[in-house]
């Protein structure tokens, strides 16, 4: 009888039943660093909830300007304009596709949706935009009060990223899941890297007391998991992306939205986000997508 063969087949069918109990209740072989899988949303907590708002790539409560460079802005979701009910300073009618925008002086953004103006669902979609915003924003504001605490400070006047190909630096070009708080603006001059660690319902937010901002040519870089979907950043006045600038995550602003020629963002723009502002829109030669819609597949 193979008396060491059995017992040490029993001895290695014992720790793997153990490693996989252990591994199952680690969340997988995650402490190896192996796994892709989705875990929890980490240390920012559950982002925010969307609501009737999960659609809409743009919101602008003071019309939109569209400056006609092409290649044409193009937008895949949809968009909700009220009060202000403009295109290029022509009324917007409203409805499914480009024609949504109406003639908008002769340059309409590409439209992969429907814009919605004043009525009923408007306004639970401004009021779900505006719950979102608070959401995320500090207790202390700015600007108003919120429920979103325990940020990392980061420094004053914040510059964050790097050039290309820099050495990673925790908390300047390279962040992985929390909450991050500047008590000024914040400006992304180079890449930032943000590091889900494997787990791709990881959430980043990021909390400014005034604007966000990238320099031309800046460029947020998604590894090891992470999504647009799950990054999320607070501006309490207004937001400006810079010259081919490649954004990456939903800014809700407080105030207004412009983004210079050929920037691109994969995520939700929402510009007068919070009730007690007022935001208008400028687009020259754009893409914005809300992540997972079919007409983008490679925004996420």
């Amino acid at each position: 009888m193979d008396t060491y063969g059995s017992g040490s087949k029993a001895w290695m069918g014992f720790m793997a039943a153990v490693l996989a109990a252990f591994m199952a209740g680690c969340g997988g072989d995650e402490i190896f660093g192996t796994t892709g899988g989705a875990g929890g949303p980490g240390p920012a907590g559950a982002g925010p909830a969307l609501g009737t708002a999960s659609g809409y790539g743009i919101a602008a409560t003071a019309g939109v300007t569209n400056t006609p460079t092409a290649p044409n802005t193009t937008i895949s979701g949809d968009v909700v304009l009220d009060p202000t009910l403009t295109c290029n300073a022509v009324a917007v009618p409203g409805g499914a596709g480009t024609a949504g925008f109406g003639l908008c002086g002769g340059n309409a953004p590409t439209l992969n949706g429907t814009v919605v103006i004043t009525g009923g669902v408007a306004t639970a979609v401004k009021a779900d935009m505006n719950a979102a915003f608070l959401s995320i924003t500090p207790p202390a504001g700015p600007p108003a009060a919120g429920s979103r605490g325990g940020a990392t400070n980061l420094p004053a006047g914040t510059t964050l990223g790097a050039p290309t190909g820099s050495a990673l630096v925790l908390n300047d070009n390279w962040f992985v899941p929390g909450i991050y708080q500047s008590l000024t603006s914040i400006l992304i001059t180079g890449d930032l890297t943000l590091d889900a660690q494997g787990n791709s319902s990881a959430v980043f937010i990021f909390q400014s007391s005034s604007s966000i901002g990238t320099a031309a040519g800046a460029r947020i870089l998604l590894v090891n998991g992470a999504r647009a979907s799950n990054v999320f950043w607070q501006a309490a006045s207004s937001a400006t992306l810079g010259t081919a600038s490649v954004w990456q995550g939903n800014i809700l602003a407080a105030f207004d939205i412009t983004m210079i020629t050929g920037a691109t963002s994969c995520g939700r723009l929402w510009a007068g986000a919070w009730s007690g502002g007022s935001g208008a829109f400028v687009f020259d030669s754009n893409v914005v997508s809300v992540p997972g819609h079919p007409s983008a597949p490679g925004c996420q």
